[in-house]
C-alpha cells in the first residue's frame, strides 16, 4: 500500500525543491532488473495548511507486490519496472517528470515518510518546482515505472525537517518520518522495496555532492543515475557502487554457528557476517570471516550461493552462502566405554552424540561479537514457528524481513518433506526446574519413524509417573513411547546449570551421555555435566 499526495506547493522555507536542469536528463544508462507495482484508489481526506496552498489531498492507493511466496527476499522488490533506457532519452525524461501520473517518493535527511502504515508519494505535477540549491536539496532520481499504470516515479531529496516552532507543512499530519531500516519491517513489501530503492539513491547522491578527485561540484545526468564533475578541468565521474557483504550459515551436521554483539537486545542471535575485502572472492571472505569473528575453520570446497538481499543502509549487498565446519576428529561414541550398565540405545540414536563431539569450539571475536555458539535445528525451527524456550530463556533471530531468517528458514526445513511426521510437533527436552525424577524414551509410531525425548517433572515422583505423562502426551497424535532408562535432573535455571546423575529403579539406568546430547539440542546456553556414580 502506498499514499498519494496531490499538493500545490509554495516555495516554504526549507522545503526547496530543485528546479530540473537539462544536465539532469543526459548521459548513459546500465541495465536494470523488473518488477511490478499495482496502484488503485482509496477514499481521500484534505488537509489545509498555509504553507501549501490551497489544500493537500491524500488518496490511499493499494500497492500489491509479488509476494504469494513467504520466502520472497524483503527490499528487493520496489514494484517498478526500472525503465533504464529512458535515462538518457532528456525529452522522454522531461515528459515524464511534467506527466500528470508522474508521482514522487520524498526523503528528508535520509528518512521516508509513511501515513497509517503505508508509503507517501507525492503528484509530481502538483509541485510549484523553484530553483533550489543542488547542493543542499539533491537531485530528483528517475526510479522507474509502474508496471500496472506506467506512470513515472521519481525520488527528491527535501532540504530539511523544519526546527522546532517553524510551522510544519498540512501533508505531515497523521504522517511520520521513518527511518527505513527501523521501520521497514512493518511496510508491504513492495512499499519497502520503493521506499528503500529512493533512500539508497538519494544517499549515494548526498555522500558524492563534490568531486572525489578535485573537490568540484557534481552534476547529475542519466535521470540521476550518475554524477559528473562541473569543472572542465576534472570532469570525473562517479556511478552508484554497493558495498558486498557476505552472509553465511555454517553448519555441522544439525547444528548452526550463530553470533550476538553486545548492541543487540538481550538473546538476539544471527548468522555471521561481513564486508567482502579488496582482492577476495565471495568464498575467500566466507572463509575469513568465520575464522576472525568465532575461530571456527570452514571447509572452503563446501561453500555455496544461496541468495542476496538488498541492504541500502547505505549500500550493501548481503550475499548469503552456507558452508560446513571442519569437524572436530573423534571416534564414534561407544557406550561401553561409560558404563556398561546403562540401558541399551539402539545404535543409530547415538549419533546425537557424536554429532555434539564433533562440534569445534568456538572463540568469539570480542572486538567482533559478544558471543558465538552452535545452536539445533530443532531448537530454530521451534523459534520460526513462533514458540517462545522454556524456562523463559531470552533468544531471538532476525524477523522475517531479514536474509538471515530466510537462510535458516530454508535451512531448518531442508530434506524435511519426505520425514515429516508428528514426532516433529513434540519437544524433544521437557523438563522442570530444581532437582527431579528424568526418564529418557524413545517416541514412535507405526511406521516405524523414531525419536529419543527427555521428560523430567518435579510434580512426579516416580519415574512409572513420567513414563504415563508422556504416554498421554502423545496418545491423541498416534504416537507410542517406550522407555529406555531414567536417573535424576538438578536444573539451577538462574545460573544456567544442568547436573544429570543417578538411576531409575524401575527402569534401570539411562545413558547420561544420551540425555545430555538431547539436553544440549533445547539448553544451548546451558553447562551440562553428567555423573554415572
Amino acid at each position: 500500500m502506498c499514499v498519494r499526495v496531490f499538493a500545490n506547493i509554495s516555495a516554504a522555507r526549507g522545503w526547496h525543491l530543485p528546479l530540473l536542469s537539462s544536465s539532469f536528463w543526459g548521459g548513459q544508462a546500465s541495465d536494470s532488473a523488473r518488477v511490478a507495482l499495482k496502484l488503485g484508489n482509496c477514499v481521500a481526506a484534505r488537509w489545509k495548511s498555509s504553507l501549501i496552498r490551497p489544500h493537500v489531498t491524500i488518496v490511499a492507493t493499494a500497492t500489491r507486490s509479488q509476494e504469494s511466496n513467504p520466502s520472497a527476499i524483503f527490499f528487493s522488490d520496489a514494484g517498478l519496472n526500472r525503465a533504464a533506457e529512458m535515462r538518457v532519452d532528456k525529452t522522454k525524461l522531461s515528459e515524464a517528470f511534467d506527466s500528470p501520473e508522474a508521482l514522487v517518493v520524498p526523503l528528508v535527511d535520509a528518512k521516508n515518510l509513511v501515513k497509517g502504515g503505508k508509503s507517501v508519494l507525492v503528484e509530481a505535477s502538483a509541485l510549484r518546482l523553484t530553483n533550489a540549491d543542488h547542493e543542499s536539496a539533491g537531485f530528483p532520481v528517475f526510479l522507474g515505472l509502474s508496471n500496472s499504470t506506467k506512470a513515472p516515479v521519481f525520488a527528491v531529496n527535501l532540504e530539511k525537517v523544519p526546527s522546532a516552532g517553524e510551522e510544519r507543512p498540512a501533508w505531515e499530519d497523521g504522517g511520520e518520518w521513518i527511518d527505513l531500516r527501523r521501520y521497514g519491517s512493518q511496510l508491504q513489501p513492495s512499499d519497502a522495496g520503493l521506499l528503500a530503492y529512493a533512500r539508497g539513491m538519494l544517499e549515494w547522491q548526498t555522500r558524492n555532492r563534490h568531486c572525489g578527485r578535485c573537490g568540484g561540484r557534481m552534476i547529475a545526468k542519466d535521470g540521476g543515475h550518475s554524477l559528473h564533475c562541473s569543472l572542465d578541468s576534472c570532469k570525473h565521474s562517479a556511478y552508484p557502487r554497493l558495498d558486498p557483504a557476505v552472509i553465511m550459515l555454517v553448519a555441522c551436521g544439525n547444528y548452526v554457528l550463530l553470533g550476538r554483539q553486545s548492541r543487540w537486545n538481550p538473546g538476539r542471535y544471527s548468522l555471521l557476517a561481513g564486508f567482502v575485502e579488496i582482492g577476495e572472492t565471495f568464498e575467500m571472505s566466507v572463509a575469513r570471516e568465520v575464522k576472525e569473528e568465532s575461530g571456527i575453520e570452514i571447509d572452503q570446497t563446501s561453500v555455496s550461493y544461496i541468495a542476496s538481499q538488498p541492504w541500502p543502509f547505505p549500500s550493501s549487498l548481503m550475499v548469503g552462502f552456507s558452508a560446513s565446519a571442519k569437524k572436530n576428529k573423534c571416534d564414534p561414541y561407544s557406550p561401553e566405554s561409560e558404563d556398561n550398565n546403562a540401558v541399551a540405545v539402539s545404535p543409530d540414536k547415538l549419533i546425537v552424540v557424536d554429532e555434539l563431539r564433533a562440534l569445534p569450539q568456538t572463540s568469539a571475536d570480542e572486538l567482533e561479537l559478544e558471543d558465538a555458539r552452535w545452536v539445533h535445528k530443532d531448537l530454530l525451527r521451534w523459534v520460526l514457528k513462533g514458540n517462545p524456550l522454556p524456562h523463559s530463556v531470552e533468544f531471538s533471530i532476525p524477523g522475517s524481513y531479514a536474509i538471515a531468517n530466510i537462510i535458516l528458514s530454508r535451512w531448518t526445513e531442508s530434506k524435511r518433506e519426505d520425514s515429516m511426521w508428528a514426532g516433529d510437533d513434540v519437544i524433544s527436552a521437557d523438563i522442570d526446574e530444581g532437582v527431579f525424577e528424568y526418564v529418557l524414551m524413545c517416541l514412535s509410531d507405526d511406521k516405524g519413524r523414531e525419536k529419543l525425548i527427555v521428560r523430567g517433572n518435579s510434580k512426579l515422583a516416580y519415574h512409572s509417573d513420567i513414563l504415563t505423562a508422556a504416554q498421554e502426551e502423545v496418545k491423541d497424535m498416534g504416537l507410542q513411547v517406550s522407555q529406555l532408562g531414567g536417573g535424576r535432573i538438578d536444573h539451577n535455571v538462574k545460573e544456567r546449570k544442568l547436573h544429570v546423575y543417578s538411576s531409575s529403579q524401575a527402569f534401570g539406568l539411562a545413558n547420561h551421555s544420551v540425555t545430555c546430547a538431547i539436553l544440549r539440542q533445547w539448553y544451548p546456553f546451558h553447562s551440562i555435566t553428567l555423573a554415572w556414580g
